[in-house]
């Protein structure tokens, strides 16, 4: 993880796929400060299953993301309808400009230079910085592993199965009511990763967090599709 830096003009999430790995290596006694310096928006160079499913509260029409109960047969995602490969995926180029004004993004796309995951994929933010609340998504194209490492290797405090439209997706909520990240099982050994992180404090209920972390993840998949 980089140093923590002021919340600028050019703001972007850190790669959440590093800011989780770090939170689920931690020990209790520091879970929360990591939590709290890992998932803030920092400065960056620009460049930029169990029960019945139920519907996450806040959620729009377009992101149709569930909820699903967590155990032994969430490990197993539905069936996806279509592989949807993100080798060479720009991560900047997952929600069009049009998508970016429906989310209510008003910072231009930047690319977290600073900052990557294990295997070295950069993550995209798309920020709400103009007024409060403020808040952001981070996208990463993971091409190295699948979704469903968070539910087999227990990296994450809570994980649990969700629909993002017709995949199957991975929900996870890290130990503190800052941010929700949801894990699209768009290809095999592949994923898209996306975080939802809140700024402005008590703003939203970790529920609304994660109906909007579901959101942006619909959209990009919808503009996924598109690339291939």
């Amino acid at each position: 993880m980089g140093s923590r830096r002021e919340f600028l003009k050019e703001p972007c999430l850190i790669s959440p796929t590093t800011a989780r790995r770090a939170v689920a290596r931690a020990t209790a006694g520091v879970l929360v400060g990591l939590v709290l310096v890992g998932l803030v928006l920092v400065g960056c160079a620009s460049g930029v299953t169990g029960g019945t499913p139920v519907a996450s509260p806040g959620a729009s029409s377009g992101a149709n993301s569930v909820r699903g109960s967590r155990g032994a047969d969430a490990e197993n995602l539905p069936a996806r309808p279509e592989e949807l490969r993100v080798d060479g995926v720009d991560p900047c180029r997952l929600l069009t400009a049009e998508q970016q004004r429906e989310l209510g993004a008003d910072v231009a796309p930047s690319l977290d230079v600073d900052n990557a995951d294990d295997f070295g994929n950069h993550a995209c933010a798309y920020s709400k910085y103009r007024g409060e609340p403020r808040y952001g998504w981070s996208i990463v194209a993971v091409a190295q592993e699948g979704a469903t490492v968070w539910l087999r290797e227990k990296r994450a405090s809570d994980a649990r199965v969700v629909r993002v439209g017709d995949f199957g997706a991975v929900e996870i909520r890290v130990g503190a009511d800052t941010a929700c990240s949801v894990v699209v099982d768009v290809a095999e050994g592949q994923n898209l990763d996306v975080q939802f992180t809140l700024i402005t404090a008590g703003a939203l209920t970790q529920d609304e967090m994660c109906a909007k972390a579901g959101q942006g993840a619909e959209l990009a998949v919808r503009t996924l599709r598109t690339m291939r």
